[in-house]
C-alpha cells in the first residue's frame, strides 16, 4: 500500500550554471583591459619589440633621481633611419592645355619692345594673329612696373617711359584683336644677382654660379618659385592672354663641378628633381588661372624621359602646363610630335607643342616665329 504523503514538498528551483562561465570571461576581460591602459606607460619600445618594464622589478637599474625627487629612466638612445623617395608626379591629373587656341606670333626680344617697334612687327601679322613679347630678358630687366615682393624688396623695377606707356601699348593691341603672349626668364637673371645673393646657385667657392648664360638662380628656392608666379599674375592683370616661362632649367654642365643651394632637402639633388620641382611649385599657385600658362622644353630628349642634363621633363610639363614651346625645324617637328604625342592627354598635340623657328612659316596651327640673320 502506498504511502501517504503528509506534508507538500516544495517544487524545486532549477539553477542555470550556463551563465558562470560568462561571468568569469567578462571579469577577465575587465581586469585585462584595466591592465591593458594601465601598463602603457611601462611599455618599452626597442628594435627587439615590445615589454613591459615594472619601476618595482627594475631594481634601480637605469634610475636616476632629480633634485625634487622625481625617478628619471635613461634608456639605451635608438638610431633610426629615414628614407625619403623622390618626388612623384605620375598622380597630376589636371585639363591643361584643353582649350589652348591656335596661336601664330612672331617674337619681340626685349630690345625691340618699345611702341614704335611694336607697331611694325603688328604690321607683318599677315599670316598670325598673336605676338610674343620678351618681358623679362635674362638680363633680369622687368619691362613693366612690378610690384611683386622680391621687385620691391630689391628694386628690380623702375618706372621709365617704356613702363609708363605698358599699359595703353597693350590695350591698343588686343584693341586690334591680337592674342599676346609674354615671355620671362625664370632661372637665368643677371640683375637681381646684384642686389643679393640669397637665391642664386654657388660655386664651391661660394661664388655665384656662371655660365655663358649668365648667371643662375636656384630652382630650389620657394621664393624664387613664389616670386615666378606674382610675375605671372600681374602680367595677366596688365592684359596679356598667356605667360610661357623661359630658362626654367638646371645648367649644363661640362663635367661634374661641386655646387651648393640655397635650400636644404631630405632626397638625393639631381638636376631633375630641382627643375620639375619648380615647375610643379609655379603651376600649383596659379592653378585657378583663366588663362594660358606656356613653358619652353630645351632638348628633345626631355619630350620621352627625364633630361639630366637640363632637369626638364616634357611629359610632366604636358601634365601641368597648358603649352611646350620648342625650338626646333621643319624637317625635325614632324619627330617631335610623334615623341611627344602619348603623352598630351587633352587638346590638340599641335597646339600644344608649338614650334619655335626661324625665318620661315611652318605649316602647323601654332608656331612662333624668331628673326634671325639670313
Amino acid at each position: 500500500m502506498a504511502r501517504t504523503q503528509e506534508f507538500y514538498k516544495g517544487r524545486r528551483k532549477r539553477r542555470n550554471y550556463a551563465f558562470v562561465p560568462f561571468i568569469v570571461l567578462l571579469a577577465l576581460f575587465s581586469v585585462m583591459l584595466v591592465l591593458f591602459y594601465g601598463m602603457q606607460k611601462y611599455a618599452v619600445i626597442s628594435k627587439d619589440g615590445v615589454k613591459i618594464e615594472l619601476p618595482i622589478l627594475m631594481e634601480g637599474k637605469g634610475v636616476t633621481v632629480d633634485s625634487e625627487g622625481h625617478a628619471i629612466r635613461s634608456f639605451e638612445p635608438v638610431s633610426v633611419p629615414l628614407v625619403f623617395d623622390e618626388a612623384d608626379y605620375s598622380y597630376v591629373k589636371t585639363q591643361a592645355g584643353k582649350n589652348a587656341p591656335p596661336v601664330r606670333a612672331i617674337f619681340i626680344p626685349a630690345v625691340n619692345v618699345n611702341p614704335g617697334k611694336i607697331i611694325e612687327y603688328a604690321s607683318r601679322l599677315v599670316a598670325g594673329n598673336a605676338l610674343v613679347l620678351e618681358m623679362k630678358p635674362r638680363s633680369g630687366v622687368c619691362l613693366w612696373q612690378s610690384h611683386s615682393r622680391m621687385a620691391m624688396a630689391y628694386s628690380l623695377t623702375q618706372e621709365t617711359e617704356l613702363t609708363a606707356a605698358m599699359p595703353e601699348m597693350i590695350e591698343k593691341l588686343k584693341g586690334q584683336n591680337i592674342y599676346l603672349v609674354a615671355q620671362i626668364s625664370c632661372c637665368i637673371d643677371e640683375l637681381l644677382p646684384t642686389r643679393t645673393t640669397a637665391y642664386c646657385i654657388h660655386t664651391e667657392a661660394g661664388l655665384n654660379y656662371t655660365d655663358g648664360l649668365g648667371t643662375w638662380l636656384d630652382p630650389y628656392n620657394l621664393d624664387l618659385r613664389t616670386w615666378i608666379a606674382e610675375m605671372v599674375q600681374e602680367l595677366y592683370d596688365l592684359g596679356f592672354d598667356e605667360v610661357v616661362l623661359a630658362d626654367v632649367c638646371h645648367p649644363s654642365l661640362a663635367e661634374a663641378i661641386p655646387l651648393s643651394y640655397t635650400r636644404e632637402i631630405s632626397t638625393t639633388r639631381s638636376s631633375v628633381a630641382a627643375v620639375c620641382g619648380l615647375a610643379a611649385g609655379v603651376a600649383d599657385k596659379l592653378r585657378d588661372r583663366e588663362k594660358v600658362l606656356s613653358i619652353y622644353c630645351k632638348t628633345r630628349e626631355a619630350l620621352v624621359r627625364d633630361d639630366y642634363t637640363t632637369g626638364q621633363n616634357a611629359v610632366l610639363f604636358m601634365q601641368l602646363y597648358d603649352r611646350v614651346y620648342l625650338e626646333t625645324d621643319k624637317f625635325t617637328y614632324g619627330f617631335n610630335v610623334e615623341d611627344i604625342a602619348g603623352s598630351v592627354r587633352s587638346g590638340n598635340v599641335y597646339d600644344r607643342l608649338v614650334p619655335v623657328v626661324i625665318n620661315y612659316i611652318p605649316e602647323n596651327s601654332s608656331w612662333i616665329l624668331v628673326d634671325g640673320p639670313e
